[in-house]
């Protein structure tokens, strides 16, 4: 099954949206953690000695759970200025980790060598292809029994209403490759700064993770303020 999905390409247009919203974090990094200062509460459910927060921005996540479990944490990002965010908040906490430069779809991890994966907000900047390649990496780098966590925005979403229609008749038409693929700008006085969503269905994902050998043992819906459930959260583990 792994190396089924290993064959997939990624198209140059996805790839594009992929780069473009890299550079756009690497540009808001100083803004976006503060913006993202506490961590979220759903990560209270991941336990591990050894954690790797994918896509951690300033690792506020993957921080919080090696924090609480005397732990250590490899915070990864493909922007160098979260990075950098993330070794001032592992040095500010007092926590045992490291900081690395790295895409989530190809981890410089060791394989079989971590408890848990907390993937806050990553997989939804993922069109399908290479959200098969970060899953497979996942598995790879999980130890038997190691747990992940994914959250993703949820699209069905007042703000993204008008959108979805005039997409799913692009994708009809042939002119768009997914239906819900969403652009959102982040604005700061230096301008504003495009992301690229794709936006995944609880069963799209699940179905995902199941044939990256994964196992979903719990889904549903979720937030990073308690008054909202504008997310996906999945826990699945390494079977």
């Amino acid at each position: 099954m792994l190396g089924s999905l290993m064959k997939f390409r990624v198209p140059e247009k996805w790839y594009r949206d992929y780069v473009e919203t890299m550079y756009s974090y690497n540009a808001i990094a100083e803004g976006y953690k503060f913006w993202r200062a506490r961590p979220w509460p759903i990560t209270r459910v991941v336990k591990g000695r050894v954690v790797l927060d994918a896509g951690s921005g300033p690792c506020t996540n993957g921080a919080e759970v090696a924090l609480r479990n005397s732990g250590y944490v490899m915070c990864l990002d493909i922007s160098k200025s979260m990075v950098y965010s993330a070794r001032e908040l592992l040095e500010k906490w007092g926590v045992l980790g490291d900081a690395i430069v790295g895409d989530a779809t190809s981890m410089p991890i060791r394989s079989d060598s971590i408890d848990a994966v907390v993937a806050i907000a990553l997989v939804h900047h993922l069109p399908r292809e290479l959200l098969w390649k970060f899953l497979i990496e996942v598995h790879r780098v999980l130890r038997v029994r190691g747990v992940m966590l994914v959250t993703t925005w949820l699209w069905k979403q007042k703000r993204f209403l008008l959108q979805t229609i005039i997409n799913y008749v692009k994708t009809l038409g042939g002119l768009l490759g997914y239906p819900r693929r969403y652009v959102v700008y982040w604005r700061t006085r230096r301008g504003r700064f495009k992301r690229v969503y794709y936006l995944y269905t609880e069963k799209e994902l699940a179905n995902h993770i199941t044939k990256a050998c994964l196992k979903v043992v719990s889904q549903g819906l979720v937030g990073y303020l308690k008054r909202k459930s504008d997310n996906i959260y999945t826990v699945a583990i390494k079977s």
